[in-house]
C-alpha cells in the first residue's frame, strides 16, 4: 500500500476520546495506547491539498446480520505508525473527519488483517485506514477505505430482552427494529416447532431532541445515535415453572431466531439464581 497524500481542515476545537470499550468490542485503554486523535493534538488537521485515489480495504462480506464477524484485510505499509488505526465509519461521515468513528482498532507493525464482530446500526457502513505523516508526528492521512457494508436486514431484531410482569403468569419481551410500520408481534409455545401462540405489542421510540443535556442532544457517532424503534409486548396466562419458545418480528420485516425462558415458579419461597451485571455499556 502506497502512502497516499491527503490531509484536512484544521479542527483545534475537538477534545472527544474514545477511551473504553467501542460498540463493536474493541478494547481501548488510555493509559497504555495512544490516543487515534490527530484532532486533539495543538495543530489539528490539515486542509485537503491533493485528492487521490484511495486504496482498498478488502473485506471478507459486504452483508451482514448482528454478530457476525468481518475480517478486514490490507498489505502492510512500509512504515507504519504506532497509532496507525482502521475506524468504522457511516459512509456519509467526510472522509477528512478520522475522528468521527464509531469504533477503532490500532494497526501492528506488519499486521494485514483484522477481524470485527459486526452490530446493526441500520445503516451503510465502511471501514478507513488512517495513517499520520511525517514520520509518525504529523495529522492523519486516509490511506485506505473498504467497500461499503450493510445489514442483510435493516429490520432485523435485535437487542431482545425479557422482563417479569406483576403477575406470575406475565412476562414482557422487549427489541429493536428499524420501522414502525408494522404492529410488532411474539409467536410462542412449548415447543421450538409449535410457536402455535401470539400477542402483539406497542411501539415507540426516541431522538435527540428528547435528551436533557450534551452530548446526548447532538447527533453523530459519538454522541446520539438513533436507538431505532423499541417494540414492548406482554405474554400472559403463562404457567409457572414451564419453559417457553419464542421468537419476535413481523412476517413483513423478518423474525428473529427462536430463544426460551422458563416461567417462574409458583411458590414465591423457591429458591432462584440470578447473574446481575453492574454496566452493559
Amino acid at each position: 500500500m502506497n502512502r497516499i497524500k491527503q490531509q484536512w481542515n484544521t479542527d483545534k476545537s475537538s477534545d472527544r476520546h474514545l477511551n473504553a470499550n467501542g460498540p463493536f468490542g474493541k478494547r481501548h485503554t488510555i493509559n497504555s495506547e495512544p490516543s487515534p486523535y490527530a484532532c486533539n493534538r495543538p495543530d489539528g488537521i490539515l486542509s485537503s491539498s491533493t485528492i487521490v485515489t484511495v486504496s482498498n480495504l478488502n473485506v471478507s462480506a459486504t452483508t451482514y446480520s448482528s454478530n457476525e464477524q468481518i475480517i478486514v484485510t490490507w498489505t502492510p505499509i512500509s512504515t507504519s505508525c504506532k497509532d496507525d488505526f482502521i475506524g468504522i465509519y457511516f459512509v456519509e461521515i467526510p472522509l477528512e473527519t478520522a475522528c468521527d468513528y464509531f469504533d477503532y482498532e490500532f494497526v501492528q507493525d506488519q499486521q494485514s488483517s483484522m477481524s470485527w464482530q459486526m452490530v446493526n446500526l441500520r445503516r451503510p457502513l465502511e471501514f478507513r485506514y488512517y495513517s499520520r505523516d511525517y514520520n509518525c508526528t504529523g495529522n492523519y492521512s486516509l490511506m485506505a477505505k473498504s467497500s461499503i457494508i450493510q445489514p442483510i436486514n435493516y429490520n432485523e431484531p435485535t437487542h431482545i430482552h425479557l422482563a417479569y410482569g406483576d403477575r406470575i403468569d406475565q412476562m414482557f419481551v422487549s427489541y429493536l427494529t428499524n420501522s414502525s410500520q408494522y404492529t410488532p408481534q411474539c409467536q410462542y409455545g412449548l415447543t421450538p416447532s409449535s410457536l402455535n401462540f401470539y400477542q402483539n405489542g406497542t411501539t415507540t421510540t426516541y431522538t435527540a431532541s428528547d435528551m436533557c443535556e450534551g452530548k446526548a442532544n447532538t447527533s453523530g457517532p459519538q454522541t446520539f445515535i438513533d436507538p431505532g424503534f423499541m417494540h414492548t409486548i406482554l405474554l400472559e396466562d403463562l404457567h409457572p415453572s414451564t419453559t417457553y419458545f419464542y421468537r419476535v418480528g413481523t412476517d413483513a420485516h423478518g423474525w428473529s431466531n427462536i430463544y426460551s425462558f422458563t416461567n417462574r415458579p409458583a411458590n414465591k419461597d423457591e429458591s432462584v439464581y440470578m447473574i446481575a451485571y453492574g454496566d452493559m455499556g
